[in-house]
């Protein structure tokens, strides 16, 4: 059973990232845990301490149940893999990370705005989220229809992180993976390209024959994403802001599943 951590709010990214995670529950045995995080406004910092503070923190709670309920209430019905939204107040960031730190998730999955830049991919993989999550994270900035997994390999150690961390994930999964790589790869990538396919059929995943990634270091042309739906990728937890990769992503118009290494 793998085990999405959701984090959401009352807005259209998160409206995004909870279909994405219902359509993903289709093929894979799943739990969705949505979570929002009631962030105080700014002239609640001047409430003081003791009773008047627990009153006020648990009317922020209780308006931000209601958002959420509003928000889920079209997913609920036909998305049965959807649990009870957590409400939570406090700081986004760090009452996530507390989350992410109590319990075992096997997926982090955020909405996300498109388009954006490189600059803004950059600031997200360099959250204390991202950095980390010990699973893969997933980016849900456009919808697709899932016809199966591309996970572009773009490097060995690439390679060899994306089979270990999908091997858990996609095991058993009904949508099939397909391994793409750049037109020129030496011997050592070749041979990673191998491990990495030996990995994941090792772990049951369906992985069809391999796609030579023609693209890169160009976009790859949505025609091409629409025989997937969903894009793979394994970036280095210290990727420098200037990459020429992070441009590269940042003009990939399908969900992605990043895997931090």
């Amino acid at each position: 059973m793998i085990k999405a951590l959701a984090a959401v709010e009352v807005d259209l990214a998160s409206s995004r990232a909870m279909r994405f995670a219902c359509q993903l529950g289709n093929f894979m045995e799943m739990e969705i845990h949505p979570v929002y995080v009631k962030e105080s406004p700014s002239w609640g910092l001047t409430i003081g301490t003791g009773w008047a503070r627990h009153h006020f923190e648990d009317e922020l709670i209780q308006q931000g149940k209601k958002e959420i309920a509003e928000m889920l209430e079209s997913e609920i019905d036909f998305c049965p893999v959807l649990k009870e939204p957590r409400v939570i107040y406090g700081n986004r960031e760090t009452e996530l990370l507390k989350v992410m730190e109590q319990e075992a998730f096997d997926l982090y999955i955020e909405g996300a705005y498109f388009p954006w830049t490189a600059g803004d991919l950059y600031q997200k993989i360099q959250s204390r989220i991202f950095q980390r999550a010990g699973s893969p994270l997933a980016l849900a900035r456009v919808l697709r229809k899932f016809f199966g997994l591309l996970i572009i390999c773009l490097e060995p150690d690439g390679a060899r992180a994306m089979a270990q961390a999908f091997a858990r994930l996609w095991g058993g999964c009904a949508l099939p993976i397909s391994l793409a790589h750049p037109a020129a790869v030496n011997e050592k990538f070749r041979g990673e390209l191998a491990k990495a396919r030996e990995t994941l059929e090792g772990a049951g995943c369906k992985v069809s024959p391999e796609e030579e990634a023609a693209f890169y270091p160009e976009p790859p042309a949505d025609e091409f994403l629409r025989r997937f739906g969903l894009v793979g990728l394994a970036l280095p937890k210290a990727i420098k802001k200037d990459s020429p990769v992070l441009t590269w992503v940042a003009q990939i118009k399908a969900p992605l599943l990043l895997v931090l290494y």
